[in-house]
């Protein structure tokens, strides 16, 4: 009897070694409701219905679960740039900021979107289903400033380490510049080299 309780508590804790030896150490898995907010934000990316994107509903849900880290520092830092910058007018006198813009620019110099796409390509999708929800113009012009948005947090998301630093330089150099005291969105998106000078319109002549 003994030799088998010795061996039931060696069994025992073999099975807790190879559970402790087995579990990953280093990478942060969302689970609960923190995926379950991943999720509802950044499907929206991929259609919906029939035009559902599979591989990219894939995509997300794999994101979503692995990249904890990278999606609670992206929300975090676009939250801080919604106050960063000038905020620019578009149609229907809605505001956006510069910072955010500036965030929009910066993953396209670095990579991009999954597949290559611009934020405004990879956003097509959740643009247009936002859209058709709406009922008024304001809502619809909503769709198309905020679903770019998502998906340049989304481009963070899934950039490489090296282009997650790069983009995460260019926000402290856009952050830095817009607290200049002439410090205007078109100067620091210069200065930050996320637009060309020659795209920035001069001012009125005698200005």
């Amino acid at each position: 009897m003994a030799a088998k309780r010795e061996a039931s508590v060696a069994g025992q804790l073999l099975v807790v070694a190879l559970v402790v030896v087995a579990a990953p150490s280093s990478v942060p898995v969302a689970r609960g409701e923190a995926k379950a907010a991943c999720l509802s934000e950044y499907s929206k990316l991929c259609g919906k219905d029939e035009k559902k994107d599979v591989a990219c509903a894939t995509m997300v849900d794999k994101a979503c679960g692995t990249e904890a880290n990278s999606v609670a520092f992206i929300e975090r830092l676009f939250a801080e740039l919604a106050t960063v910058g000038q905020k620019k007018r578009e149609s229907n006198t809605l505001p956006t900021s510069g910072g955010q813009d500036a965030l929009n620019g910066s993953v396209d110099k670095h990579g991009g979107c999954p597949g290559n796409k611009t934020v405004y390509a990879f956003s097509s999708h959740c643009a247009v289903d936002c859209d058709m929800a709406c009922k008024d113009p304001a809502c619809s012009d909503r769709c198309y400033i905020d679903c770019p948005y998502t998906a340049a947090r989304f481009g963070y998301i899934m950039a490489t380490p090296a282009n997650k630093k790069a983009i995460g330089e260019d926000m402290d150099c856009f952050k830095r510049c817009a607290k200049e005291k002439d410090a205007t969105n078109d100067k620091c998106l210069v200065s930050c080299k996320l637009i060309s000078p020659a795209l920035v319109s001069a001012p009125p002549h005698g200005a």
